[in-house]
């Protein structure tokens, strides 16, 4: 009796795993199910040629733009050029010309 019982407890056992296998078996995805899923190469679309074209052209004016920008700056930055009567080694030699002529040099 002892045998028939178990035979039967392992049976069923056999049976219960194998149906609940198999019911789980369609829900689950498979190492190489989800590997395919998760490799799905993405393509992007080309850039229309109008649209590529109006990039270009907002770059180029952008780039215009900061050279004239960068000119300027040049020019404000720039310091003032002073006229010769100014400088200080002009004035230098005016007076030191003024003094040599007082002293009869």
């Amino acid at each position: 009796m002892r045998g028939q019982a178990a035979l039967v407890a392992l049976i069923v056992t056999l049976i219960l795993a194998t149906v609940l296998f198999q019911a789980a078996s369609p829900d689950t995805e498979t190492q190489l199910q989800q590997d395919v899923r998760h490799r799905r190469v993405i393509v992007k679309p080309t850039t229309p040629l109008s649209e590529v074209n109006r990039d270009l052209d907002r770059v180029e004016l952008e780039a215009a733009q900061q050279q004239e920008r960068a000119a300027i700056e040049r020019k404000v930055s720039r310091p003032a050029q002073t006229p010769p009567h100014v400088d200080a080694e002009f004035k230098g030699g005016i007076q030191t010309r003024s003094l040599n002529n007082l002293l009869g040099k």
